[in-house]
């Protein structure tokens, strides 16, 4: 009906609809407009069984790139949390048919442009993002233009261009781990950042912890510590002054801190880890699914490949991808459980 009306082939119509570069974009408009007016709609599950025979082309690998906006050698990615945001890509790429090839950002001035016109020629016609803040993208801005390129970011926020962009939940680590707590009889709870963390997730993770201190009754507010680097004075007074019965904190570092301090954990002290991995078997806290993070930027972008898009979105949207509680040895019942439910969210209670 589409091709009757317009007059041109088949093919032609089929281009338009999925935002096919090589018809000119007037061509596209027009053919656009008139399925929509006749009340054309896609059906999902062919569009994705035509899109998976379309990869079947020689010219396209079927390969998405994975970036680090930091030189290979940057000891930040050694970090599990880094090593899992690509395992879990990697994972979900090949579930969805596609490889995925890992590259990096050099010191290069040039280094964007290279990337691009790499990526163009291997017909990587996807990307995820994972930004680490340095000078290779000089204020939270990427070397080069996406525009060609169906992408996604995780990690920390880039300011330019504006990506879809997919992150753990640090605001609902300090509620979920408030959660569990407060049924232990826990009512003092602590906070302790490390500043540049904070910053980085948006500042995320205190305002979730602001939150639990200012809407559920029963908790008792104590100032929330911020440190730079190795700070240990900072936090020895900040413990001192405000006595908290347990500390959530971002930093394994931190708990020998405390036990320097002669606390003991858990008989004096809970102690709670809002970046959790599978190493801290022993300690209770919040596991942030990184795996899932990096899962969820390749269907992001491969969403787009399948819907014939590619640059920068005209409305970029945020995913948060929950943390899942663990439990441990460093935290005990100390008292009468208090229900995190009926206080934060006991105005939707009463609707």
């Amino acid at each position: 009906m589409v091709a009757d009306t317009v007059g041109v082939h088949l093919s032609t119509v089929s281009l338009a609809l999925r935002n096919d570069a090589r018809l000119p974009l007037a061509t596209r408009q027009r053919i656009q407009a008139v399925a929509q007016k006749l009340g054309y709609a896609p059906n999902p599950l062919v569009s994705l069984l035509m899109s998976r025979v379309r990869r079947r082309n020689a010219g396209y690998r079927g390969t998405l790139g994975y970036l680090h906006t930091v030189p290979r050698e940057t000891p930040k990615l050694a970090g599990q949390v880094h090593r899992n945001f690509v395992t879990g890509a990697r994972n979900r790429a090949m579930d969805l048919g596609y490889n995925l090839d890992e590259f990096y950002l050099t010191v290069d001035p040039a280094s964007g442009k290279q990337l691009a016109r790499m990526l163009d020629a291997r017909s990587i016609a996807g990307l995820v993002i994972e930004h680490v803040p340095g000078p290779l993208c000089p204020g939270r801005r990427l070397p080069f233009d996406v525009t060609p390129f169906a992408s996604a970011s995780l990690g920390v926020p880039l300011a330019a261009p504006p990506l879809h962009y997919v992150a753990n939940d640090q605001y609902m680590r300090a509620v979920v781990a408030a959660r569990e707590l407060l049924a232990l009889g826990y009512r003092r709870p602590g906070l302790v950042v490390v500043d540049a963390f904070d910053s980085a997730m948006a500042h995320r993770c205190s305002a979730g912890f602001w939150a639990v201190q200012e809407y559920i009754a029963g908790v008792e507010r104590v100032p929330i510590c911020r440190i730079k680097g190795d700070d240990q004075a900072t936090f020895h007074a900040w413990l001192k002054r405000h006595r908290p019965d347990v500390i959530l904190a971002t930093s394994r570092a931190l708990l020998d801190w405390v036990t320097a301090a002669g606390r003991r954990v858990p008989e004096d002290l809970g102690w709670v880890h809002l970046d959790w991995l599978p190493e801290y078997k022993r300690i209770a806290g919040v596991y942030g699914n990184s795996e899932h993070t990096g899962a969820a930027a390749v269907e992001l972008v491969v969403s787009q490949l399948h819907r014939g898009e590619s640059g920068p979105p005209a409305h970029a949207m945020n995913y948060l991808v929950a943390g899942s509680w663990m439990n441990g040895k460093t935290i005990r019942k100390v008292g009468p459980p208090l229900d995190l439910e009926m206080s934060f969210f006991a105005d939707l209670a009463r609707v």
